[in-house]
């Protein structure tokens, strides 16, 4: 057995491996024990449930994808190159699992919102605070890009949302596929979403007897 000291650190990162790869209802507690090198009494010293267990997992998952997302959308370079560098990020990490293991796992907050989201309240709210997460970083970069001049005024939030959205949704099909090279294939369709937002701005719906605006607008480079 392991050191006592780090028992728990040991049993989150057991349990998101074997959770990740597998799921939450085919992984039981004795076996992320065994994982771990913990015995299943110290387990409860640590976790009350296997639940609370879970919740310190998709913790450990939010900070290291939130640590990873904010790099890249931090980065001093276009909006569109950093939206193509996100899906490229995916795109290596799925790789390598698909690489390690013969086949793409996907996105580990993604797939416990797949299984469990319906099941447990406390796991979706968890969740649903990491997607929020994700898409407060995206909107700092939306509003960045319009206070520089590089989009026209528009619905940061919603914009925002539906960027995760694309984002989980082509992540998804990537793993029903086990082809990691779509989520670098389907990149360009987050900046043309961005675009399209920007252009319902300065194209509204035309009104009777004012006809739309032919402008189109693209996201510099």
């Amino acid at each position: 057995m392991g050191r006592t000291s780090d028992a728990k650190s040991r049993l989150i990162a057991a349990a998101r491996e074997l959770i990740y790869a597998r799921g939450y209802t085919a992984v039981g507690v004795q076996e992320i024990c065994e994982q771990a090198g913990v015995n299943k009494g110290s387990f409860y010293h640590f976790f009350p449930s296997k639940q609370a267990l879970v919740l310190a997992v998709i913790e450990a998952h939010t900070q290291q994808l939130q640590r990873g997302w904010r790099e890249v959308m931090s980065a001093s370079c276009s909006l569109n190159t950093r939206m193509h560098h996100l899906f490229e990020a995916a795109y290596e990490s799925q790789r390598i699992c698909a690489n390690d293991g013969g086949q793409m796992l996907g996105c580990p907050l993604g797939n416990l919102a797949l299984e469990l989201s319906t099941h447990d309240p406390c796991i979706r709210l968890k969740l649903s605070e990491a997607f929020a997460t994700w898409t407060h970083m995206i909107e700092h970069a939306l509003r960045e890009a319009t206070t520089h001049g590089d989009l026209p005024p528009l619905d940061v939030s919603a914009t925002a949302q539906t960027i995760v959205a694309y984002f989980q949704g082509v992540v998804l099909l990537a793993k029903t596929r086990n082809d990691p090279t779509l989520v670098k294939a389907l990149a360009q369709g987050a900046v043309h979403l961005v675009e399209a937002a920007a252009q319902a701005h300065i194209s509204p719906p035309s009104k009777a007897g004012i006809p739309p605006t032919s402008q189109t607008f693209h996201i510099r480079n």
